[in-house]
C-alpha cells in the first residue's frame, strides 16, 4: 500500500494508459473487423462477398466502386436485418465489406450486422479514400 502512495502519479499514469490502450477496442465491440483493400479485393473474388457503400448521395461525386451496393448511412438501419439475411442465404454466408469515406461509420454499421446475426462483417480500413489510392476500379459519378 505504501508503494502505492509513494507512486501515485506512476499508478495513475499507467492506468490511464491501459485504459487508452483498451478504449478502441470496446469501443469498436470487437465485433467488426478493419481489412485492408488487397484483403477486401481477395474477399470479394474468392468468396463473392457483399460489398456495401455507406457514404451519402452527396459523397457520391468523389465516383463509387463498380461492384458496390449503396446503402446510405442514414438509411442502414431500416435495411440491415434483409442484408444480414441475405448473406446467410446461401449454403455458406457470404462476408459482408462495408464502405464509407474514411472507414469510422462502417465500424458503427457493422454492429448492427453483427447484432442481426452476421459473422463475417468487415469495415475497409481507410474506406473509400483508400480505394481509391490504391488504384482500383472507381466509376465516376
Amino acid at each position: 500500500m505504501q508503494f502505492l502512495l509513494d507512486n501515485i502519479f506512476l499508478v495513475l499514469a499507467a492506468v490511464i494508459s491501459g485504459g487508452m490502450l483498451i478504449a478502441p477496442a470496446l469501443a469498436r465491440g470487437g465485433a467488426v473487423k478493419s481489412i485492408n483493400t488487397l484483403a477486401a479485393t481477395q474477399l470479394l473474388n474468392g468468396r463473392h462477398a457483399i460489398l456495401v457503400d455507406l457514404r451519402e448521395t452527396n459523397e457520391l461525386a468523389k465516383g463509387t466502386v463498380p461492384q458496390a451496393r449503396h446503402m446510405p448511412n442514414s438509411g442502414f438501419a431500416a435495411q440491415a436485418d434483409a442484408l444480414a439475411k441475405e448473406a446467410m442465404a446461401g449454403k455458406e454466408p457470404k462476408p459482408v465489406i462495408l464502405m464509407c469515406a474514411a472507414g469510422w461509420r462502417s465500424l458503427q454499421s457493422g454492429k448492427r450486422l453483427r447484432k442481426a446475426g452476421l459473422q463475417e462483417v468487415y469495415s475497409l480500413d481507410g474506406g473509400f479514400d483508400a480505394w481509391k489510392q490504391a488504384g482500383l476500379p472507381i466509376k465516376k459519378a
